[in-house]
């Protein structure tokens, strides 16, 4: 058995071995130069990006600061009185747009004939003006008439009487609690209870 190379040369073709190694080589070059290029870069892009996220900690642990400061420096006592003071003038602005004329001349057209009103008490009570109404009548069924007139303007709602209680002289006296809606304010609050005051 023979056991060596009696060729004179081993491979036929020794330019396209070459060729492939010199590919090889130049390809794994490029891939190196190729991943070395985008390590740096990256690199970098973390070191920037690590530099912003610090610049932005320092920036919110200054604002904190600023907010700590500022909140010990309100008076508590001060803006307590100074809120205080803004619904105080915000209930007189609203007193002061009420109109009694309106709310008379409302009442003067409402009134049945055989009622008479003794006293009005308006009030504001959470943005919403409440009427009481002191009334004398012949009969509860004038009352009932009352309310239900006071109802049809379309300006009173939730109207119903609290207290009613016979006189000595044969006649009806009765307190009706009503919500009055000021032409300033043309829109009666939803639900089920102005919906029936309201036609």
């Amino acid at each position: 058995m023979l056991r060596g190379n009696l060729s004179t040369r081993p491979f036929y073709n020794d330019r396209l071995v070459t060729a492939a190694i010199a590919t090889a080589a130049l390809l794994v070059l490029l891939l190196t130069i190729f991943n070395v290029t985008r390590l740096v870069t990256l690199s970098r892009e973390r070191a920037e990006v690590g530099a912003r996220i610090t610049a932005d900690r320092d920036e919110a642990a200054r604002i904190r600061a600023d907010i700590d400061r500022m909140q010990a420096g309100v008076d508590r006592a001060t803006l307590t009185q100074l809120a205080s003071s803004a619904r105080q003038a915000n209930h007189i602005i609203d007193q002061r747009t009420f109109s009694w004329t309106t709310l008379l001349g409302l009442l003067e057209r409402t009134l049945p004939p055989d009622v008479r009103l003794t006293s009005i008490s308006p009030r504001l009570d959470g943005g919403v003006f409440r009427v009481s109404l002191a009334v004398v009548a012949r009969d509860l069924d004038d009352v009932d008439v009352l309310i239900e007139a006071l109802a049809a303007t379309g300006r009173f709602y939730d109207v119903a009487p609290t207290e009613q209680r016979a006189a000595d002289d044969g006649t009806f006296q009765a307190l009706v609690q009503a919500s009055y809606l000021p032409p300033s304010r043309p829109n009666a609050p939803r639900g089920p209870t102005a919906a029936q005051g309201v036609p």
